[in-house]
């Protein structure tokens, strides 16, 4: 139970300071069925953990003040191994996305504003929710 406990001490403290030398990204550790609200502004970032996420599918749906200023990025953790899914812009109020994963891990969703928008959207109001 201590290797567990450290493990995961150690996890959580390397993406808060990943997220800190990348943007000013908040962790959140979220579950399924919650809905979760922020408003973000230029150079702003938030980051929600998922843990044990399902591998047979885990919805991630957002809906934004605004089309084309949040972009998601993800990233996938198990056996201390995290790797990087790749970026997906919120091209309109409502996006729906999610995968299917094949080892049980923790599913970490980095919620960013997108630096051409901050001008036209000063402040980019959105709900997320994890299903």
């Amino acid at each position: 139970m201590k290797k567990l406990s450290t493990t995961l001490f150690v996890f959580f403290m390397g993406i808060s300071l990943m997220f800190g030398l990348t943007a000013s990204a908040n962790p959140a550790i979220v579950s399924y069925g919650g809905s979760y609200s922020n408003t973000l502004t230029a150079g702003q970032g938030y980051a929600y953990i998922l843990p044990n996420a399902k591998t047979t599918g885990t919805s991630v749906k957002i809906t934004a003040s605004a089309a084309n200023a949040l972009q998601l990025h993800y990233y996938w953790s198990y056996n201390n191994t995290t790797i990087d899914l790749g970026t997906a812009i919120v091209n309109n109020n409502n996006y729906n996305g999610g995968s299917a994963y094949y080892n049980p891990g923790t599913l970490v969703t980095v919620v960013e504003r997108v630096p051409a928008s901050t001008t036209l959207y000063p402040s980019v109001s959105y709900t997320i929710s994890f299903n």
